[in-house]
């Protein structure tokens, strides 16, 4: 049974986190990321797989018994599988109160600038998504897919970001360096860069 003095033991997570964790389903790492922003702004939060579907969300056929009603493909697109538009495509057709601006990687000539561009978003407490290349972030060539988590905090020189696969620990500690690379390696024609999200203005 548990003990009431169990309530004040260390929390399993990080006291200074801005953001609450969620978790995909396969090729919705886009959608989810915008639910964890959606709640952190107080906005009423809609079916990770409904976002998807308005930003024309391609998974295997194998995966589409996962969702209510989905798009599915034997071959990826040229993009992959996962989202094929951008988000304010979901935002317009489902009333979000949000929007996305791309900063591509293209503007960045360094790990540093990368960095100093993410310690401003967090100094003003901003969203923005992290966009890049998976196998390019870790140095394995094999696993060539986009991802997207969400930036949490710059800590000692490193990103903090929240990944929503369930494969990975929400809080992940990446080198700057190499996420710049694997920002790189997803390329500026597929968004590769920070995705900022802010709240419309009224």
């Amino acid at each position: 049974m548990l003990n009431i003095m169990d309530r004040f033991e260390p929390k399993a997570s990080p006291n200074n986190s801005r953001y609450v964790p969620l978790t995909q389903q396969p090729s919705c790492c886009v959608p989810t990321c915008i639910q964890m922003v959606m709640y952190k702004e107080g906005i009423p939060l809609v079916p990770a797989e409904e976002i998807g579907y308005h930003m024309g969300l391609v998974v295997l056929p194998e995966k589409g018994e996962l969702f209510f009603k989905p798009h599915t493909a034997e071959e990826a697109p040229p993009t992959g599988y996962g989202i094929q538009k951008m988000p304010d495509a979901a935002f317009e057709a489902l009333g979000i109160p949000l929007t996305c601006n791309v900063r591509p990687i293209k503007e960045f000539s360094t790990p540093a600038e990368l960095l100093s561009e993410l310690m401003k978003i967090e100094a003003s407490n901003g969203n923005a998504l992290l966009c890049f290349n998976y196998g390019g972030l870790i140095g394995d060539c094999l696993k060539d897919w986009g991802h997207n988590c969400v930036f949490d905090r710059v800590i000692d020189g490193q990103i903090r970001m929240i990944d929503p696969s369930p494969q990975q620990p929400k809080w992940r500690m990446v080198p700057v360096v190499k996420m710049f690379n694997g920002m790189k390696r997803r390329g500026v024609k597929i968004a590769a860069g920070i995705w900022i999200l802010e709240r419309k203005r009224s």
